[in-house]
């Protein structure tokens, strides 16, 4: 059975079901991303049952467990995001046959078109909700793995100028979980950069977080994405490009967008930080082309 058949077949005996059997298949359909990335454990948490209705639910469209289930919705996911390697071939095939030229346009144009739909009504409204939680946080944390993590950084870098509430979760030593255990408050906030492929660790340390209180900003593809669930200002970016690998200009962008609009809405005197850190690193000769 394929997830859309799985899906088709949810909603055609919804009705039938018990009510928590009802509640667990409805936030599987709303939900279909983070049924294929989370523990069944999570998942039943998140959908307020006990994690035996899962098993109830599976066991009733047919299947021997849970299992069984998520991995309908892992094959579609993988089907979704196909293989880079497969996607490095037609890459190979689009400029033997239309030149390197035509792949530069392509491949810019296709950034412009993405900048374009980032500035949705939605999420227009969604950057301002982000910007005054970020004003208001007591802490802020950082959060992307593997290419998101330069969207991390990158806004944890350009704050770091004015501010000294921004904190990089990274993942070196486990200095990334340690540096959140025990040390998080309900008045932080946490940046997160999630994009296809999910990573399964940010996914984990985003939900120890939500659980603690902090409130989540998300930069990710889609509404239904594993951090959009948890967030309280979520940022729809695209991440689809003519090459084998994803691309993170927009989500780069949304990053540079919020931070000047903190900076911009700060409480402190921002021309003095920046001017004073910037003092420095001319001081410590940090610049080649500079002192």
């Amino acid at each position: 059975m394929d997830r859309d058949r799985l899906c088709a077949h949810l909603k055609q005996q919804f009705d039938t079901f018990p009510r928590q059997e009802r509640a667990a298949a409805s936030f599987i359909l709303d939900n279909p991303h983070e049924v294929a990335v989370m523990s069944m454990r999570d998942l039943a948490r998140l959908a307020n049952v006990p994690p035996s209705t899962m098993t109830r639910l599976a066991k009733r469209v047919g299947m021997a467990g849970y299992d069984e289930l998520r991995e309908v919705f892992i094959d579609s996911l993988r089907g979704h995001n196909s293989a880079y390697g497969s996607r490095a071939h037609d890459l190979v095939e689009l400029k033997q046959r239309v030149g390197a030229h035509r792949v530069i346009e392509d491949m810019a144009n296709n950034a412009i078109e993405q900048i374009q739909l980032m500035c949705s009504q939605d999420n227009l409204e969604s950057i301002s909700r982000a910007v005054a939680l970020l004003a208001g946080a007591r802490q802020v944390y950082c959060l992307g793995m593997r290419s998101s993590f330069g969207v991390a950084f990158q806004f944890s870098h350009v704050a770091s100028y004015f501010a000294k509430n921004v904190r990089l979760v990274e993942g070196a030593g486990e200095s990334g979980v340690m540096s959140i255990i025990n040390q998080t408050s309900p008045k932080d906030v946490a940046l997160v950069c999630s994009l296809p492929r999910y990573s399964r660790r940010l996914i984990t340390l985003t939900n120890y977080l939500h659980q603690q209180g902090v409130r989540v900003i998300a930069i990710t593809d889609s509404v239904t994405s594993p951090t959009a669930r948890l967030a309280a200002a979520t940022i729809i970016v695209k991440n689809q490009t003519p090459s084998f690998y994803d691309t993170i200009v927009p989500a780069m962008l949304v990053s540079e967008i919020l931070v000047a609009l903190m900076s911009a809405s700060s409480s402190q005197n921002t021309e003095a930080s920046v001017t004073h850190t910037e003092e420095q690193l001319l001081s410590l000769g940090e610049w080649w082309d500079l002192g």
